[in-house]
């Protein structure tokens, strides 16, 4: 219960950044969120969350009527975490950039830089994943993203798919979609490999009607036996598909780098092979930005479920995890 919580003090908040939340948010998922960007997050008491380093946030906070009102918070905001963070600022921000949206229009006068820049974006990504804000010290700006506008996600693996196998995938989702002329892309290296995905399949397709079990099931297991046949050499292809006003890509490479979010997953420890599903709209500054228009707003959702219906399908065949464009790990819907 927010009652039972400190109140927030006006004076020791108005000097630092605060991520704001609603009621429904508790500060166990802020909590996750941190430990899936920071490797040394954690509670380091009752109510002082580590970032990462010295960088803490204290709370939660109870934020009342008169500092809602005083810092100008959205009439939601029912608790508040206040940041401890070094200030690192660079130059101040060209006429050009301004009026972009986000942190560079609340710092016109020296952007964030360094530990300070990484910690904000981060907090900006919570904020935009838990529905909540973020509000900056200084010109005291209330950044409020939109969680509609993380459309893209990314299925990590370690199950690769030549490109001609990626593209019989996607293709009852994707109609019309068509492989980018580029090289036979070979798999990588056997010991990143997964031969045995049936797990995770079976989390995935258990929505799904017979038929489509039953192929995705077969396509799965010939690449299984064909893939470990291939050259150890990793590269990268691409797919495109028209969609209504733009373009959807599915990106496919290797890294052997283990993103942050799934360090703690033994298959993921050699790195991963990435499959990225993006929208390029046609008008991105209209259809990204903080206040689309309704009609864009309508098709970024329609075009968000079916990325994530692609994701899903990938997922079905390659197993692993999916995350969003903020590295926060997604449960798909159920359809």
């Amino acid at each position: 219960m927010t009652d039972e919580l400190p109140a927030l003090d006006r004076a020791l908040a108005e000097p630092r950044h605060l991520l704001v939340l609603s009621e429904e948010v508790g500060p166990e998922e802020v909590e996750a969120l941190a430990v899936s960007h920071f490797d040394d997050a954690g509670w380091l008491g009752p109510s002082t969350l580590r970032l990462t380093g010295e960088v803490q946030l204290t709370g939660p906070w109870r934020v009342d009527d008169r500092v809602r009102a005083a810092l100008d918070l959205p009439h939601w905001a029912a608790t508040a975490m206040l940041l401890r963070c070094p200030v690192q600022r660079g130059a101040s921000v060209p006429p050009e950039l301004r009026g972009l949206g986000g942190l560079l229009d609340a710092f016109p006068e020296g952007e964030p830089v360094g530990l300070e820049r990484r910690v904000l974006d981060h907090l900006l990504a919570q904020a935009r994943r838990l529905a909540g804000a973020l509000r900056v010290s200084g010109t005291g700006t209330v950044l409020v993203p939109d969680p509609a506008s993380a459309v893209d996600l990314t299925v990590h693996t370690t199950v690769w798919l030549q490109p001609a196998a990626c593209g019989r995938v996607l293709a009852p989702v994707l109609p019309g979609v068509q492989a980018l002329d580029v090289p036979q892309a070979p798999i990588p290296p056997a010991d990143r490999l997964r031969a045995d995905i049936s797990p995770h399949r079976a989390r995935a397709v258990a929505a799904l009607d017979d038929g489509e079990r039953a192929w995705l099931h077969a396509e799965a297991d010939a690449l299984d036996a064909a893939v470990l046949a291939q050259p150890q050499v990793v590269d990268g292809y691409a797919h495109l598909a028209p969609v209504p006003g733009g373009t959807l890509e599915v990106l496919v490479a290797g890294d052997e780098h283990t993103p942050v979010v799934l360090r703690g997953l033994p298959w993921a420890r050699g790195g991963v092979i990435s499959y990225e599903v993006r929208w390029r709209p046609d008008e991105p500054g209209l259809a990204l930005g903080p206040r689309p228009p309704l009609a864009l707003r309508r098709r970024r959702e329609e075009v968000r479920a079916l990325v994530e219906r692609v994701a899903a399908v990938l997922h079905a065949v390659v197993g692993g995890e999916v995350v969003d464009d903020d590295a926060f790990l997604v449960a798909l819907p159920q359809t």
